[in-house]
């Protein structure tokens, strides 16, 4: 993982298989250097071209030396590398979009909405939360079981015309929760201590994060997705069910084993593995509680600074919505978005700084300036970027909540900012999305 992206394939493989064949042809002092053309296979550049090193014209002219040949090659392959850089890809600035909403003509009006203010990137449903397949894909497992529901129609044309407006795609892939999997297979869901399917308060089966078979579906669709042309892949649901009937369930041997923790954590080592194998980027969604709270990540699994020094980006979801009466010393969180989203980002800063790992009721006492704390750096090893999900939506369920409007979208926006973060993304589950909270594109800076 760590500060780059690798590509599809591996430069520095073919040099070490191409440098011993042509120390052999310049060690055997030959007049006239063969073509290798014949003893290794050419491979494709970014531009589909096939290059033969050491490849010579008909009339032997213009032959490369062993150290020319070299040279090249490993200019050729940190020339691939810088290309695949995290640093080239954008600084998001997204909405979430489903995939019936993406499938009607009300996704032009959100395609617009991103060209035409600051926005940079759509977070696309590719496997929703009910475990279905937003498009036709064309992988075994989805075809087997019948995942696939076509809400998108032509996803290939979709992707075309978002590229052509430099619009970010990230594929939302819901992991664990996964009701329709859990009923094709039962064998890959939770079960009880008496061997009976675990289902949730609202009746819905989860997937049992130690199965093997599992992380290779996900992962199967990730890379199709990678595939399609999406820049990145981002898991949702990577986690736990929170439900009071997991203390009754039988997750297998493994579980004697691993912790919840672990197990999260050794999957998304896994597939961040080869995600960026596949050329892709990686990320995230882990509940705003976990940044900070200990007995918040052993519930859910998430372990914030493991899972991080794996991911390229993870996201917080710092909803004030979701946070508890006096959580951050806060009466309403919902109340105050601002300082609930500042002081939980400056919490991550922390965390991730290696400061503070935990806190006494999701309370931490000021001892930096905002400024200290927005300029802290994180832990050699850990080179994550924090993307947290932002609220535009108005939680009528919340005792003391209030409307939220344009200048409570712009808050927030602010305290990401504040917090010495770049990035953000807005949620709100039936897109639509406060205009007048968004910096127009000419107003951007």
């Amino acid at each position: 993982m760590a500060e780059m992206i690798l590509g599809r394939k591996m430069r520095s493989g073919i040099i070490s298989l191409l440098l011993p064949i042509m120390i052999c042809l310049w060690g055997c002092g030959q007049e006239k250097q063969q073509a290798v053309s014949g003893s290794v296979q050419p491979y494709e550049t970014e531009e589909g071209e096939d290059v033969i090193a050491g490849e010579s014209n008909d009339e032997g002219e213009d032959r490369m030396t062993l150290a020319e040949a070299a040279e090249n090659l490993l200019a050729l392959e940190e020339e691939e590398i810088q290309v695949q850089d995290l640093t080239v890809r954008p600084k998001v600035k997204g909405i979430f979009v489903t995939g019936p909403m993406a499938g009607t003509s009300n996704m032009e009006n959100l395609i617009a909405l991103v060209d035409e203010t600051e926005l940079n990137a759509i977070v696309l449903d590719v496997k929703n939360d009910e475990g279905r397949i937003t498009y036709d894909m064309q992988i075994p497992t989805v075809l087997e079981i019948g995942a696939g529901i076509r809400y998108i129609q032509d996803m290939e044309s979709l992707i075309a015309e978002c590229k052509e407006k430099d619009i970010y795609l990230i594929a939302r892939i819901v992991t664990f929760k996964d009701p329709f999997l859990a009923e094709a297979k039962p064998q890959w869901c939770i079960h009880n201590a008496d061997g009976s399917i675990f289902r949730d308060k609202d009746g819905l089966a989860w997937i049992n994060p130690y199965d093997r078979e599992v992380w290779e579906y996900l992962l199967d669709i990730a890379q199709e997705s990678l595939r399609m042309g999406f820049d990145e892949v981002q898991f949702d649901y990577i986690r736990f069910s929170t439900d009071s009937g997991m203390k009754d369930v039988d997750f297998g041997q493994e579980a004697a084993e691993k912790d919840r923790e672990e197990i999260i954590t050794e999957f998304v080592k896994y597939v961040s593995e080869k995600v960026h194998e596949a050329g892709g980027a990686i990320s995230a969604d882990v509940y705003g509680m976990v940044i900070d709270s200990r007995t918040d990540q052993q519930i859910v699994g998430q372990n914030y600074i493991e899972m991080s020094r794996y991911l390229d980006y993870i996201s917080p979801m710092v909803y004030p919505s979701h946070y508890g009466p006096y959580n951050y010393n806060i009466p309403v969180p919902d109340a105050e978005p601002y300082r609930l989203v500042l002081t939980a980002l400056q919490s991550s800063r922390k965390v991730l700084a290696g400061i503070s790992e935990e806190t006494v009721s999701g309370n931490m006492e000021p001892e930096y300036t905002v400024e200290e704390i927005a300029a802290l750096s994180p832990m050699e090893g850990i080179s994550v970027q924090v993307r947290p999900w932002l609220q535009d939506f108005t939680a009528t369920w919340v005792q003391g909540h209030i409307s939220y409007g344009p200048e409570e979208i712009r808050a927030q926006i602010q305290a990401v900012y504040d917090a010495g973060y770049e990035e953000w993304i807005l949620w709100n589950a039936a897109n639509r999305y406060t205009e007048e909270g968004l910096l127009r594109e000419e107003e951007k800076e």
